[in-house]
């Protein structure tokens, strides 16, 4: 199955600030939300918004880099008892890896919109991914970015199979970039 990993972290692609080349810009503000289908429903949660750094110019996407975490440990679903066992050793494991990160290699624009290829971490797993990603320019010369993807969770050790909980979670990401 193709990683599309389109998360939770970071994950993700959600720096594409208007800034002149080579300046860095920072992530001001934003949202990862997410959804996984299990036995009962959905269960839909959220994480911190996204921090990282970014270097980004909409007339060369080529030159732009980006580099963010996500905190593990605020994950949230509003079930207590979820949200404290998904932060132990069997999915997250936020003690030993407290941050989810993805680090571009190379940013493209393919029909009309952006794409940022790089390392996804999550966990102590390390994959390549490809985050499709839409950036808007903002009157203040700040960019709102916005990606929505796909993770299997299995791909990353955050769980086992499991008949009441689906391998694949879709996120959310929206950031302010500034």
């Amino acid at each position: 199955m193709r990683n599309r990993l389109q998360i939770i972290t970071f994950f993700f692609a959600f720096i594409g600030p208007n800034m002149a080349f080579g300046q860095t810009s920072k992530v001001v503000s934003g949202s990862t939300n997410f959804k996984v289908k299990y036995v009962l429903g959905t269960c839909d949660g959220t994480f911190d918004a996204p921090k990282g750094e970014a270097v980004f110019n909409e007339n060369s996407p080529q030159n732009a880099s980006f580099n963010i975490d996500i905190a593990a440990n605020s994950f949230k679903t509003g079930n207590n008892s979820r949200d404290k066992d998904m932060k132990s050793d069997k999915y997250f494991y936020v003690e030993k890896h407290p941050n989810i990160n993805f680090k571009s290699t190379k940013v493209e624009k393919k029909n009309g919109k952006y794409e940022a290829t790089g390392k996804l971490t999550i966990r102590d797993v390390t994959k390549t991914v490809t985050l499709p990603f839409e950036a808007k320019k903002n009157a203040d010369g700040s960019y709102a970015v916005s990606s929505t993807f796909e993770v299997n969770r299995l791909d990353y050790k955050v769980g086992t199979k499991d008949w009441k909980l689906k391998d694949v979670v879709t996120v959310d990401m929206k950031a302010i970039i500034k």
